[in-house]
């Protein structure tokens, strides 16, 4: 597969949207899936399952074994509809590719995250080959998955950089979509790294939102739970200037950037990173956080592991516990 430059060369014959981070960036994936099949080409969107502690305060992504009424499509791959859901710490949890399923009205594909980037890499094969595509695209709502991994706003890097991993050995592309919507590196920031990739020669395009995209996305938002996706809406209605995201602990600037999707080369992208090469042989999620926390890299799994013991002990999660999570486990990875 070769990275295609958007309606600049040849189509391609079908497109994966594969929403990287997991959680609610399905959202913006499948908007702009459904964007492309309006040009006449085939797409579809897959996912992880891994939900925000909101939804799901069980640590991790859900396992393939946790969910009820799935068809395994391969080893580390299977479909989704509107009748699944997971059983999570004896909760039935209603994922995000489930929702989308109903927004949709039909299945929805997703990998296995507990299969590290091994694993992945294998489980998107499957769906490509499933569907016939020769493309995939991954969308990463905010623009983390263009960071070094230390730079100190970070929250999640553990399934961006997985994905980052494998859409660069699959020759895919990733997509940024809202840059800074999620809270996390700043938009100025997304933007310089943007600018370094298409130094590189790895810009591929940028696209705006529709009319048409905006319709689509209220729609999939009445199903799916998304903060960072909103902002497009956001964005849209006109607003401009600063919103508080994830109960306070992080803000993002809305602008008519947050409209933009910005397609750049994933090997090009994975070049800049310095750490992803270290996660390239992982067979195991908990192998790929290991080689980020030996790094001094704090990821959401983490933040996730120190949540579930204060919820197991009464704590109230505000946005204030959520930092002094942050600041306390990043001093511990960093001490090794």
């Amino acid at each position: 597969m070769k990275p295609m430059e958007f309606l600049q060369q040849s189509k391609p014959k079908c497109v994966l949207f594969f929403a990287v981070g997991g959680g609610g960036d399905i959202a913006s994936a499948t908007m702009l899936a459904l964007a492309i099949r309006r040009l006449g080409i085939k797409a579809y969107v897959a996912s992880v399952a891994w939900e925000r502690f909101v939804i799901d305060p069980i640590p991790g992504p859900i396992r393939f074994e946790e969910i009820v009424g799935s068809k395994q499509l391969g080893e580390y791959s299977m479909l989704v509809d509107s009748g699944v859901w997971a059983v999570r710490g004896g909760r039935k949890v209603v994922f995000q590719a489930v929702n989308t399923s109903k927004a949709l009205g039909e299945p929805v594909p997703i990998v296995d995250l507990y299969g590290g980037v091994l694993g992945v890499e294998k489980g998107l094969q499957e769906i490509l080959n499933y569907y016939g595509c020769d493309t995939i695209v991954s969308v990463d709502v905010g623009g983390d998955i263009l960071a070094t991994g230390f730079e100190e706003e970070l929250w999640s890097p553990l399934a961006d950089f997985i994905g980052l991993a494998v859409t660069a050995k699959l020759s895919g592309i990733v997509a940024i979509h809202s840059p800074g919507a999620d809270g996390e590196l700043p938009q100025e920031y997304i933007l310089k790294r943007i600018a370094m990739v298409a130094e590189k020669g790895g810009y591929l395009w940028a696209r705006g939102v529709t009319r048409e995209d905006i319709e689509v996305l209220k729609h999939l938002l009445n199903y799916v739970e998304s903060e960072a996706s909103k902002v497009t809406l956001y964005a849209y209605s006109g607003l401009y200037g600063a919103i508080e995201l994830r109960k306070g602990s992080r803000k993002t600037f809305i602008s008519p950037l947050n409209l933009l999707t910005f397609f750049l080369n994933a090997k090009i992208v994975a070049e800049l990173n310095p750490v992803v090469s270290a996660l390239n042989n992982a067979k195991s999620l908990e192998q790929a956080r290991m080689a980020l926390n030996r790094l001094g890299i704090f990821t959401e799994l983490n933040l996730e592991e120190e949540i579930y013991k204060l919820l197991q002990n009464g704590v109230e999660i505000t946005g204030e516990v959520l930092i002094d999570i942050k600041h306390r486990f990043k001093k511990k990875v960093s001490k090794g």
